[in-house]
């Protein structure tokens, strides 16, 4: 096992034995990374897709529009948005928690979530947001 480094030498890593789509696949959770400008969602991985009753990355884009606001519930939107961009303010690298709900495509239940979102600077797309989601029990 060994935690990343920048500065880790090529050959370790490729001997650790897993790849970008191996933890995609296999990670139990599920994550999406999204543009912070324009709101564009740049992956999703199979745990999501599974969540929100998406049977393809087509069908989940088709679903909620490629923006991560089709995938908040409206009603949940702006006070999802309004919390990430109070703890995010205006740092390069920072996380936020959220509590949202998730519409599914078949059935339309509303899954309520706990997203972890951390921001960060990418070379290709500028800032990005990385979350992750945990089903949650429903507040009374």
């Amino acid at each position: 096992m060994a935690a990343y480094h920048p500065d880790m030498v090529k050959e370790g890593r490729a001997q650790l034995g897993f790849n970008l789509r191996d933890l995609a696949v296999n990670l139990p959770g599920a994550f999406f990374i999204y543009r912070a400008d324009d709101g564009k969602i740049l992956f999703a991985n199979r745990e999501l897709l599974r969540i929100t009753e998406c049977s393809s990355m087509e069908a989940l884009i088709e679903f909620i529009g490629r923006e991560v606001k089709g995938l908040i519930a409206s009603e949940d939107y702006a006070e999802a948005v309004e919390s990430c961009d109070q703890q995010v303010g205006d740092s390069d690298d920072a996380v936020a928690h959220m509590d949202y709900h998730v519409i599914t495509k078949e059935t339309h239940k509303r899954i309520y979530v706990h997203a972890v979102a951390h921001m960060a600077k990418n070379p290709y797309f500028d800032q990005i947001y990385y979350v992750i989601l945990s089903p949650k029990p429903e507040q009374k």
